[in-house]
């Protein structure tokens, strides 16, 4: 055979090629013919010819052989070894020259979701096949335009088929039917850049609720919006596979069964796209893609967040380490006051659980300081209202050893009442104060933020009230405002900046006002 045939019939093999890539009818007709000309060279036994009669009749051959006499042994070429009509296996896919199959089986009838439950969905799997698959996307349609092009197959084309489909072969149950001989052929190549996009960013939107996932109890908002996010991806894709006429992906499905799965684990309701009515647009990938680099911003803002929160309170649990073992400063006061105003400036509650249990045991021992901080005040306002609560709600008491202070207060207090301004009314430190001091009476006059002083004056005005105390921890109003109240009724008044602790009211009143006291004590 010449040099010449060859080359012609390579040269019209190709020019089928490139046709078929285009024509899904003459691709239909050229298999039948390979297969019919497989058919037709398959082996046949062959069958003796009848015997045909002097009249014209013929006879059947017999079913046995006729005996004939031996003939003398010539000596002849060994014939060769009869080859037997059954093929040794499949014969393979004629493509024509487009991507063979990585196996022998029909990937496009394969259900790959057989098996699979979204509640141990690999979602790292899905996002990298969806990667891949936006890359065979947009080979499929480069690929028709080179052959339209005219470029060579064996040196341009083919080389990408195979390197496309080694990526597939690392991935497990990865099918790229978008590259296969019988994948669909739209006449608008753009149409399968739109699959690539939305495949593209299916696989980012994936990444996104990867990263919120470990977080989606501390951000319930983020969750949420990943969620929706991944719905309105995952529709966006089925449309836009929908418009090529291609088949169900598998990855759109396990992607949209894991979203139903984790709406009903989480409780969250996704709102569109969840429905065949009510699908993405397909070509606003871009716009969608803008979106999830967006919500991705916001969750890498939080965790900055996060971060130096957890710094802050690193910072406050060392310094209350050295208050706690006696070498407190006032440092270490301030620099705790900084770090809890900086926490509440940065969104964490002044009613933080861990804020409250790291500062409850020290808060009556902090100081006077020179400036409260505005968050500072606020998470000392809501540790006072638990404590209230929570006396009202348990018996206990703690039970303080007297100081030289306390016992020095009872002998100016004795029998006479003590009005305090402030706070939330603890019942347990009521009782411990008229106990310590031996009261006849704790006025506590609970303090509310923008509450007229009017409220204020009748207490002070009583003859039995002493003494005038101003928590001004837990108060709103100036030391001046009350102040006027007391000179106008002749009642010594105390600042209080710690808390409730008889020993450090004690201290404050022996302190302050101990010889007005006594004074007043004299002329009773």
């Amino acid at each position: 055979m010449s040099d010449d045939f060859i080359k012609a019939v390579a040269g019209v093999a190709h020019q089928l090629v490139d046709l078929c890539q285009e024509n899904r009818a003459l691709r239909a007709e050229l298999r039948e013919l390979a297969f019919s000309f497989l058919k037709a060279t398959e082996y046949q036994e062959p069958r003796p010819h009848p015997v045909i009669l002097n009249g014209g009749s013929t006879v059947a051959p017999p079913e046995t052989p006729q005996v004939v006499e031996p003939q003398p042994v010539r000596e002849t070429a060994a014939k060769p070894e009869k080859v037997s009509a059954e093929p040794a296996g499949p014969l393979p896919k004629l493509t024509f020259g487009g991507l063979r199959d990585t196996d022998e089986s029909d990937f496009s009838k394969k259900n790959w979701t057989t098996g699979w439950s979204p509640e141990h969905a690999d979602l790292e799997l899905i996002e990298a096949r969806c990667r891949l698959k936006a890359e065979g996307a947009r080979w499929a349609a480069a690929r028709r335009r080179a052959l339209a092009a005219g470029e060579d197959f064996r040196l341009e084309i083919e080389p990408q088929d195979r390197d496309i489909i080694e990526k597939a072969k690392l991935l497990e149950e990865c099918f790229l039917w978008m590259n296969h001989p019988s994948g669909p052929s739209p006449e608008d190549l753009t149409l399968f850049d739109n699959v690539a996009g939305c495949f593209e960013t299916l696989a980012t939107a994936m990444a996104l609720v990867q990263k919120v996932l470990p977080q989606a109890d501390a951000n319930r908002e983020l969750m949420e919006k990943s969620l929706d996010l991944l719905a309105e991806a995952q529709s966006a894709l089925r449309a836009s596979i929908t418009l090529i006429d291609g088949p169900n992906d598998t990855d759109q499905y396990q992607v949209f069964s894991w979203l139903r799965y984790m709406a009903s684990q989480q409780q969250i309701f996704i709102q569109r796209f969840m429905r065949a009515d009510d699908p993405a647009d397909p070509t606003e990938y871009n716009t969608l893609s803008t979106r999830i680099r967006q919500a991705e911003s916001t969750l890498q803002t939080a965790k900055q967040a996060e971060k130096q929160q957890q710094s802050r309170f690193q910072k406050i649990r060392y310094h209350l380490k050295s208050i706690t073992a006696g070498r407190g400063t006032d440092h270490d006061w301030r620099t705790i006051a900084t770090n809890v105003d900086e926490l509440v400036s940065q969104g964490v509650p002044p009613s933080n659980r861990e804020l409250r249990e790291l500062l409850m045991p020290v808060v009556d021992d902090m100081p006077e300081l020179a400036e409260n901080p505005p968050g500072l005040q606020l998470v000392l306002r809501e540790i006072d209202r638990y404590l209230a609560v929570r006396q009202q709600e348990t018996d206990d008491e703690e039970t303080v050893t007297p100081s030289a202070d306390v016992r020095q207060a009872a002998q100016l207090l004795k029998g006479r009442s003590m009005a305090l301004i402030g706070g939330d009314r603890r019942p347990n430190s009521q009782r411990a104060l008229e106990r310590a001091f031996d009261l006849e009476e704790l006025v506590w006059i609970e303090a509310k933020e923008h509450q007229s002083l009017d409220t204020f004056e009748p207490h002070i005005a009583r003859d039995d009230v002493a003494v005038v105390v101003l928590a001004i921890r837990w108060s709103s109003h100036s030391f001046g405002d009350v102040r006027l109240f007391c000179e106008k009724y002749g009642k010594p008044l105390v600042r209080l900046p710690a808390g409730y602790n008889p020993n450090q009211v004690a201290s404050h009143i022996v302190s302050q006002c101990s010889a007005r006291l006594a004074s007043d004590t004299v002329k009773n």
